[in-house]
């Protein structure tokens, strides 16, 4: 077995795991709109999207917390200036002028809803998990209900116990006793 396992670890196998081929990443899975190589304004915007994408991705699973009203948006939508930034071309040539702006657009919006579904998702999750139980819930006219509730229930209790107790007792007194208590 290990003899086999010696063949197949060739040094050209090895060398492949160790460092993985830049040059060629994402070009198989490319949309069709995306022209040239990596030098491309396309491609560099393409990547732009993608690597925008993840880092958001990152920031909404990190987000621990629920999100109200001054949540910056930020968090979990894409700006077109931020794209822009990192191709180094203003944003307004990039998505309104050029040749390939309404695929790019399409593009970025698909990704920027499937960013909000993720965020809508992460939050569902939140929520469940911030779902508050037991005292700290409720509030305090519920707390005075449910005391009053308990202590009732604990007299009775009470009472049975003490019944239950005399019952038995006078079941096992002896038959003397219990004449001369009358009973």
């Amino acid at each position: 077995m290990s003899n086999e396992l010696d063949e197949l670890m060739t040094d050209d196998f090895l060398s492949g795991l160790d460092s993985p081929n830049k040059n060629n990443e994402g070009l198989l899975d490319k949309p069709s709109w995306v022209r040239g190589d990596t030098v491309h304004t396309t491609f560099k915007a393409w990547r732009a999207i993608l690597d925008l994408q993840e880092i958001k991705e990152k920031s909404i699973k990190n987000y621990g917390k629920v999100a109200d009203r001054k949540t910056p948006k930020s968090l979990y939508q894409i700006k077109k200036s931020e794209v822009a930034e990192i191709v180094a071309i203003k944003s307004q040539s990039l998505f309104r002028t050029s040749g390939f702006s309404d695929d790019i657009r399409a593009f970025f919006d698909d990704v920027n809803s499937e960013l909000l579904d993720l965020f809508e998702i992460e939050q569902n999750k939140q929520r469940l998990r911030r779902k508050r139980s037991g005292v700290r819930s409720k509030c305090k006219p519920e707390l005075v209900d449910d005391m009053q509730v308990l202590r009732e229930k604990v007299e009775e209790l009470e009472s049975q116990t003490v019944k239950d107790t005399l019952d038995l007792m006078l079941q096992r007194m002896p038959l003397d006793l219990r004449r001369r208590l009358s009973m």
